[in-house]
């Protein structure tokens, strides 16, 4: 991955970061930026509704700039930057942004980052669109009857009707504090504490009226057994304090991976509890092979939610179901280039009685093909 080296003098004079002199200018700090970016093109065919046609061709992009240093200090602490830059304007124009501590007493991460519930997570292996991430929901587009009630796709990303990495009311780079201790005998804990769901915010959290005091833990186990190679991991997360009259949200996670010549296949699971709308379960299930640049994957994903909603004049209640099959391939065109591309099928359902039965199934079919850059 080729990395683009600024020089500390013009970082300083950018305000970007701030060190002590040091009689030892070559130890400063310096930032690399490397990131990603992967643009998509597909075709979807499913049924049409009154006024809603959502067949034919589509595309959907993601990247992200990434300004990442680190420096080792004399008493051989670690210490490092990552700040994450939106390449597609969104709500959150910086996403992630946090400052790391390493050492032989294992890591801690400080800011706008993952817990450790969803950082040690396992799930399978998958070459395309997302089947565990909430990407299906780019691709099959509920229709709305005459009222305006459809069924729900809401919760699919870090959530459990859609992934399986999730966290507690699916608050993902909220700011948090994460302690992971080092790995021993292929076992690896870590915690995490966020003062409440807010991300880019530095007020203190009115506890009466949100959700706050967050507890996520992780642990995960890997090893090789001669050719074999096994990971395991769970995970639980809660809400210590919830707001006034509220519930305490429960989140947990499983997942299993295991390979062996190229060969992999993994199962795993998520779970919300007293989570509202958000109440829901999911697995993933899959098989992956790859030798040298090309790999194929297989794929399925469960979903089912729970809750009420709101989608525009009408309402959403009831239980929601989603079922996805990918069959995907990717081929490595050079260091940090990868075509990839899924043939797909899902079906979204809901015993929502409000909802006109023309529109309570929502089955697409879709071919996507991608090309994805890392920097």
């Amino acid at each position: 991955m080729k990395k683009i080296l600024l020089g500390s003098t013009a970082i300083v004079a950018a305000g970007m970061i701030a060190s002590v002199p040091s009689a030892n200018a070559a130890s400063k700090m310096k930032l690399s930026v490397g990131g990603y970016m992967e643009q998509w093109v597909g075709f979807t065919s499913q049924d049409d509704g009154a006024g809603q046609d959502y067949s034919g061709f589509s595309t959907v992009s993601d990247g992200e700039i990434h300004f990442k240093g680190k420096t080792k200090l004399d008493n051989g602490i670690t210490v490092g930057v990552n700040v994450q830059l939106e390449a597609q304007q969104g709500g959150d124009q910086i996403d992630e942004q946090y400052m790391t501590v390493s050492g032989g007493f294992g890591q801690i991460i400080i800011g706008d980052e993952n817990s450790a519930m969803y950082k040690m997570h396992y799930a399978p292996s998958d070459f395309g669109i997302g089947i565990n991430s909430g990407d299906v929901t780019s691709w099959n587009q509920p229709l709305q009857d005459a009222e305006g009630d459809s069924i729900s796709k809401g919760s699919s990303f870090r959530a459990p009707f859609g992934a399986t990495y999730i966290e507690p009311d699916a608050i993902n780079d909220a700011a948090k504090i994460s302690y992971f201790t080092p790995r021993v005998s292929g076992f690896q804990l870590g915690v995490s504490y966020a003062p409440d769901a807010a991300q880019d915010n530095n007020s203190q959290p009115n506890r009466d009226a949100v959700n706050s005091d967050y507890i996520m833990v992780g642990a995960n186990f890997v090893q090789k057994m001669g050719g074999l190679s096994v990971g395991i991991s769970g995970g639980y997360g809660t809400v210590t304090d919830a707001a006034e009259g509220g519930t305490e949200p429960e989140a947990t996670s499983f997942g299993i991976k295991m390979g062996m010549n190229g060969i992999s296949a993994g199962v795993s699971y998520a779970h919300f509890a007293d989570s509202g709308s958000k109440d829901a379960e999911g697995i993933n299930a899959g098989v992956a092979y790859s030798s040298g640049p090309m790999g194929v994957s297989v794929a399925y994903y469960h979903g089912e939610k729970d809750g009420t909603g709101t989608l525009g004049a009408g309402t959403l209640d009831g239980q929601a179901e989603v079922d996805a099959f990918h069959l995907s391939a990717k081929y490595a065109m050079g260091p940090g280039v990868t075509l990839a591309g899924t043939l797909g099928h899902s079906t979204y359902s809901s015993d929502d009685v409000d909802i006109d039965n023309s529109v309570d199934e929502s089955e697409a079919t879709y071919f996507v093909m991608g090309l994805k850059v890392g920097f």
